[in-house]
Parts: structure tokens; sequence; C-alpha cells
């Protein structure tokens, strides 16, 4: 239901999921065109394809086989950072609700809709903003490195805690992995990378204090970036009818989260680097 201009003021990770989802949907109406057994009024009704198509991918479920299923009752259990429950599906397909653990009576029971640390992915295909108590930290690599992987480029685990700003250590990792690629340090980067791999934490701190200063510079223009970003389509959105785009709450709501949570762990590194300075 994101209309173009609502599109144009999202940052671009998320904005390429809501358009993904759209052409999804345009994909889906011009299927339906070639199916001769449909009237022409299911073939070319725009809202009624729109209806089905977002019931379908906002209540079906991936089994084991990699189908997807529409399961009545479970269809309406709502998201929760905390799931209770699990879909578990038998060899016939057929489906149960299981509690993971003890749930009191009345009770709500909760699904995991997806990743909670990532809610750019749940606001595209659910439409509602997730209020995890981590978020991915927007850090993309065009084509990392195997060895990058393994260090832990993954956006999962690549968080900024959206009460304190704090940063994950895979997001440590990773920046610090990168430069040493990117500056060819091949002596520091092998020893870095053979630390991880060994567990030899004490050999990751020694390395990670060495270019501490360079690792916050790096994280810190990153921050600045999707800040400035952010900052522009807030400008945007703040200059706009609501009521003439029913998103654009949401779509603020959301920039309003990464800003506030960016400035927190901007905060945090200019704390870190008055530490290295004054260390120094």
């Amino acid at each position: 239901s994101m209309d173009d201009f609502c599109l144009s003021c999202l940052p671009p990770f998320i904005k390429s999921l809501c358009q993904e989802e759209r052409d999804q949907l345009s994909a889906f109406r011009e299927a339906l065109k070639t199916f001769e057994y449909l009237d022409a009024w299911a073939k070319f009704n725009q809202e009624l394809a729109k209806f089905v198509y977002n019931i379908v991918f906002t209540r079906s479920w991936e089994t084991g086989s990699g189908d997807r299923q529409i399961i009545p009752v479970a269809d309406m259990l709502n998201h929760g950072n905390q799931p209770n429950v699990e879909l578990v599906f038998d060899q016939n397909g057929s489906c149960q609700v299981v509690l993971t653990e003890d749930v009191p009576p009345g009770s709500p029971l909760h699904l995991s809709y997806g990743d909670p640390t990532n809610p750019s992915s749940i606001l595209a295909r659910y439409g509602f903003l997730n209020e995890a108590p981590a978020t991915y930290c927007k850090i993309l690599f065009s084509n990392p490195s195997q060895e990058l992987m393994e260090i832990g480029y993954d956006p999962s685990k690549m968080l900024f805690s959206t009460g304190d700003g704090s940063i994950s250590e895979e997001v440590w990792d990773v920046m610090l992995y990168s430069r040493l690629e990117q500056k060819r340090l091949e002596g520091d980067r092998r020893a870095f990378y053979q630390a991880h791999v060994s567990g030899d934490e004490e050999t990751k701190a020694a390395i990670h204090r060495k270019y501490l200063k360079e690792t916050c510079g790096a994280l810190r223009r990153h921050v600045d970036h999707i800040l400035a970003e952010v900052a522009e389509l807030i400008v945007k959105t703040n200059a706009f009818d609501s009521s003439k785009h029913p998103r654009l709450p949401l779509i603020k709501k959301h920039n309003d989260m990464v800003t506030e949570t960016f400035h927190k762990v901007r905060g945090n590194l200019e704390r870190i680097e008055a530490d290295v300075v004054t260390y120094r």
C-alpha cells in the first residue's frame, strides 16, 4: 500500500524491500490474466488482487518442504520478539502449534514473523514497526569475502542496541577486518582471522586496541552518513499532509527510531574516541 511518495521517504534498504513487494504484486496481477477459467471481473479487479496477495504473503507459513500454507487460527497469531510458540509440520504436512516455554493461562501466544533485529523487513512485508531491543547497523558490503562472513558479517548479528546504543562484537570485528583487507595489512589480517577461528580472544583484543581509533572513525562516518540520509527524509515527510499519505506516520516512526538509535551509537563512539586520545 506504499505509494510512490511514501517510497521516496524511506531509507534505501527498506525502500528496496518495499519496492520488491510492489514488483511482486504487479507480477501476480499479470499472472492472473493468464488463467482462462477466471472471470474477467476477478482477473482485472486491482483491489481484489491486492487483497488476495496480502492475505497469502502475510498469513502463510513455509513448511519443511518449502511450500507455503495458510493455517486457520495459527494465521491469527501475532508477532513477538520473544515468541513462545512455533509451528511444527509432520510428514503429511499437518501443522501443530507447539509451546516453546511454559505459558500461564490467559497469556497471549506469539510467533516470530522473522528476524526481530531487522525491523525493515518486517515493516515491508507486514506493515508494522517492530520495536525490538536491537536493530541492524545497516553496514552493507556488496561483495564480502568468505573470511569476512566467517568473522561475523551477518545482518542478524551486526546490531546496534536501541536502548543504549551499544555496538555488538560482530560490528567491531567486521569493521576492523574489512579495513585490514582494504589496506592490505596482511600480517594483522591473518593474525586476527586465526585468532577468531581458534578462539584466541587475547590476540583479537590486542589487534582491536591497535586499530581502535581507525575503527571508531570508520564506524562514526557510517553513522553520520545514515543520520544525514534519514534527516533529509524526515524533513520531506514533515512537509506533507499525513491524511493524503496514510503510511507517513508509520514511516516517520521508523525514521525516528533509526535516528534515535544512531545518535546513541554516535555518542558512544565519541566517548570511546575521547578515551583513546586521553590514553595515548
